[in-house]
């Protein structure tokens, strides 16, 4: 059986010595596991098909014995923009696939969490130079397509990250933040641009704390570090 989908890449690693093993978020299957040959493009300086949040269209042998899937088919999504040739851009696109890569775990179709990347990668890749609070704005709202959207108004004394609402008495366990930070997240809602670098690193600190409490524990985000270099 044949599956024909488009796909944004998350993560690639190598298998054997001609092939890759890639994790993808395809538009028809969720996250699925893709198995290709080492390809690169002439007529595109990207050269692998799988570097991280690469956009592409497959078609795929799917596998009733293994969860890992022989590519048959590949190509490139032409309805999204080539990635620039940007440090800027390429280290969030680095830290946003990384950081998917851990988070979303749904083996099956998820159209508006697709779309939801997709339209963020569209508009990435659209940019000459990426705004510093790009990935700031994409975990907030991504939160909401996850279903982890937290209820949190600005007479809340504190952020209770466990039940993921504000509230005006101080929980009796450690997750929670205090006014200040409550202040940095709907600072970032309205008016994003206004964030200092200490601000967005503080924030983002906060927000993968969020996601961690979440959804489950994940390793640390390595590509976090470049990222603060980068945009500082």
């Amino acid at each position: 059986m044949l599956l024909e989908s488009n796909a944004v890449v998350l993560q690639s690693i190598k298998y054997g010595e001609n092939s890759l093993i890639s994790k993808v978020l395809s538009e028809e299957r969720g996250l699925i596991s893709l198995l290709s040959n080492k390809t690169k493009s002439k007529k595109n300086k990207q050269g692998n098909f799988f570097q991280p949040l690469s956009a592409i269209q497959f078609v795929c042998y799917l596998s009733s014995k293994s969860n890992i899937h022989r590519v048959k088919e590949l190509t490139y999504n032409h309805e999204i923009p080539l990635s620039p040739e940007s440090i800027t851009v390429n280290a969030m696109r680095f830290f946003l696939a990384e950081f998917l890569s851990k988070v979303i775990k749904e083996e099956e179709q998820n159209i508006n969490l697709y779309r939801f990347v997709e339209s963020k990668l569209k508009d990435l890749n659209s940019r000459p130079s990426v705004i510093p609070t790009f990935h700031i704005s994409f975990l907030i709202g991504l939160m909401k397509i996850l279903g982890i959207q937290p209820f949190i108004e600005q007479k809340d004394n504190y952020f209770d990250m466990e039940e993921g609402e504000g509230c005006s008495v101080k929980p009796t366990h450690t997750n929670f933040y205090e006014k200040n930070e409550i202040f940095l997240y709907k600072k970032a809602e309205t008016a994003p641009e206004a964030l200092s670098k200490t601000d967005r690193n503080k924030l983002l600190n906060m927000l993968l704390n969020y996601y961690y409490i979440q959804l489950g524990g994940f390793t640390n985000i390595k590509s976090k570090a470049v990222l603060e270099v980068v945009f500082g």
